[in-house]
């Protein structure tokens, strides 16, 4: 399983927000500089962000992003499953599975996704900037 720069990207951007978490707002233009992409590429990834609701966006001269709950609330996987279709493994995953026979395997793929889904949940921004996971 692979992962997308999104989640690089979306998860850096996230680590930024929680250590600056207290001291309010980060534009695009300075987390971009934190994460190394450009712009508008980060502008993408805070959309979804922000429609997962993992982060809130403020306009005018103070505006710019911040989480949505404190980074001990924050989770991994809240992130990842915001920038990565939900973290499906599989297209064949409960009932969209469309194999023409009972799919003996599906079982493997649900245990996967749970446990992944299960261990990056586990993991806070708050655990990550004090070094503990």
């Amino acid at each position: 399983m692979k992962l997308s720069v999104k989640a690089k990207y979306g998860l850096t951007a996230c680590i930024n927000l929680a250590e600056n978490y207290e001291k309010g707002n980060l534009t695009v233009s300075q987390l971009s500089g934190k994460v190394g992409t450009t712009d508008k590429f980060l502008e993408q990834i805070m959309a979804m962000l922000k429609k997962a609701e993992v982060v809130s966006s403020t306009r005018g001269a103070f505006g710019g992003y911040t989480l949505t709950k404190s980074p001990k609330e924050t989770t991994v996987g809240q992130i990842l499953r915001a920038v990565e279709d939900n973290l499906q493994i599989i297209d064949c995953m409960g009932a969209e599975c469309k194999c023409n026979e009972p799919c003996s395997s599906q079982v493997v793929w649900v245990s996967l996704q749970k446990t992944i889904n299960d261990y990056l949940d586990s993991i806070t921004l708050d655990s990550l900037i004090k070094g503990e996971k």
